[in-house]
């Protein structure tokens, strides 16, 4: 029971960790794009033919649920990950008391709860955790031998991104794993790949009946991604070293980690001696946790890094998210092998204060993402205040505005979706100022509006309207943009265009001139 608190208050403290950054910061342009999909999908198109998402729809579709029923915002549409980030932690404690006992299972579920990683994708509307989550339930299911729900989730995590198919090695490799109830046939592989085409097939088949329409969202992803190839033998040494950099800020300071290899690596010289000092034939058995597991993640983990180093995978934090709870699965392995006797813990060989100054060094890195300090996960601040401006222009729809955009069209769709399905308001890309200077003349008839990122200007704008007798007026300042009026520029009077009649005219034309005479025919007037 102790122990069944403890886990409840590490989860707790995982919970509070991902909280802070639930609404500080606006979406990213891929959470945007995403919650546009998933609202879009399921109120106007269920079956993506004329939007065309480029990552599979298991996630959009449970997005699109969620919105519609507590509500489009960002906040909404960033509780589903966080909901999803704490059940991960709790599948990782379950997976590491399976192989490891009951205190492997508190120090994992410890790792992955302060892992910086984790903590700074929980409170955002990106793909990844849906998918850690689904390929770490498909290895605790394949670790307890229900091949079938493992392999349910291993096609959850495949349908969900298309980077979940990294995860069948490590689901795969259970199968050789030594069985504890009974020997390894040929049907845990059958019911595995039965549970995988469970859900692949569905979603494979409705993908089918697009393609005349349609690309497919793997067709898409590829082309997005500009395919995956091997890099240059060049480029492998910089892209090392900013995957390195990019590690050690998800991961923290790497000396507490280097502590732990150190004790990892006493630990074995210690028990290799001991060994060595048996008598051979004795048939004494070691109570040390199972280390088959580890190595398989490790090397699983050290194949993923090789992947991305020596292919053409872009350099983005997200792809590292599946490393967190490995790395949290070895740590806590690595902790309880190397400072625990026959993988008991005692007061002699994990001194409190050891693992006290190791985990607290730990959360460290884990505040700091926590206050959003780290460049990882999400937006920034790049994208402060574009929800204020939305909601301005949300509610001044009359005259059926229009609002030009070329680089928050994303960002628009979602927070302004009621009104463009309803047609209140029109969202108009253009590609250069000259483009929208020339738009904006031949629409004299609405109200025009531009929104402009600072780190975006278009520094010709001015010069582009004013040639069509155009100016932008500042309207509202929120954040990192400015929401512009495009309207006629006002043109002062003029001496030259102003009509004066010569005092010697005769009567006929004076009258003329006031509009009570029509002429058979008249010279040519002054200009109006």
């Amino acid at each position: 029971m102790p122990r069944t608190w403890l886990l409840a208050g590490i989860l707790w403290v995982g919970f509070a960790l991902r909280l802070p950054l639930l609404d500080r910061f606006s979406l990213h342009p891929d959470e945007a794009i995403y919650s546009y999909w998933a609202l879009y999908s399921r109120q106007v198109d269920p079956l993506f033919l004329q939007v065309w998402p480029d990552k599979p729809p298991l996630y959009l579709w449970l997005l699109g649920w969620v919105l519609e029923g507590l509500g489009a915002t960002a906040v909404t549409a960033r509780l589903p990950n966080v909901a999803v980030s704490v059940l991960s932690i709790a599948v990782c404690a379950a997976l590491a008391r399976r192989w490891w006992g009951e205190r492997a299972a508190l120090l994992a579920a410890l790792l992955l709860a302060l892992n910086p990683l984790a903590i700074s994708f929980s409170p955002t509307v990106f793909t990844d955790p849906l998918m850690v989550l689904a390929g770490l339930l498909a290895l605790c299911l394949a670790a307890s031998r229900r091949w079938l729900w493992a392999g349910i989730w291993l096609g959850s995590a495949l349908m969900t991104k298309q980077q979940g198919l990294l995860f069948a090695p490590w689901v795969a490799a259970a199968l050789f794993w030594p069985a504890e109830n009974r020997p390894r046939t040929l049907s845990a592989l059958a019911a595995l790949l039965a549970g995988l085409l469970l859900v692949v097939a569905p979603i494979v088949c409705w993908d089918s009946l697009r393609w005349a329409v349609a690309p497919s969202p793997w067709d898409l992803g590829a082309r997005h991604a500009s395919g995956l190839g091997l890099a240059a033998p060049e480029s492998w040494l910089p892209r090392l070293l900013s995957w390195a950099n990019l590690s050690a800020t998800a991961l923290g300071p790497p000396w507490p980690w280097g502590l732990l290899l150190g004790a990892v690596g006493w630990r074995a010289l210690q028990r290799g001696r001991l060994k060595a000092g048996r008598e051979a034939g004795r048939g004494v058995r070691s109570t040390a946790p199972a280390s088959q597991p580890a190595w398989t993640l490790a090397l699983w983990g050290l194949g993923f890094l090789a992947l991305h180093l020596l292919s053409t995978a872009q350099i983005w934090d997200r792809y590292l998210l599946p490393l967190a709870p490995a790395v949290a699965l070895l740590g806590a392995f690595g902790a309880v092998w190397a400072l625990a006797p026959e993988g008991r813990l005692s007061t002699a060989a994990l001194p409190a204060t050891f693992l006290a100054l190791w985990l607290g060094f730990l959360t460290m890195p884990a505040s700091r993402a926590a206050l959003g300090q780290l460049a990882l996960g999400g937006d920034r601040g790049a994208f402060t205040g574009i929800e204020e401006i939305s909601g301005w222009l949300a509610e001044r729809t009359a005259g059926r505005p229009v609002l030009y955009h070329r680089t928050l069209g994303w960002h628009f769709n979602f927070y302004l979706f009621a009104p463009v399905q309803a047609g209140t308001l029109e969202l108009r890309w253009y590609p250069s100022t000259v483009h929208l200077a020339d738009n904006a003349a031949k629409s004299p008839h609405r109200p025009r509006y531009l929104v402009e990122a600072d780190w975006s200007p278009d520094r010709d704008l001015a010069v582009q309207l004013a040639q069509r007798r155009l100016q932008a007026l500042p309207l509202l300042r929120a954040g990192r943009f400015t929401l512009y009026a495009i309207d006629e520029k006002a043109s002062p009077p003029q001496p030259w265009r102003l009509c004066a009649w010569p005092p010697d005219l005769p009567m006929g034309w004076a009258l003329l001139a006031r509009g009570n005479v029509e002429p058979a025919s008249s010279p040519v007037r002054g200009s109006p």
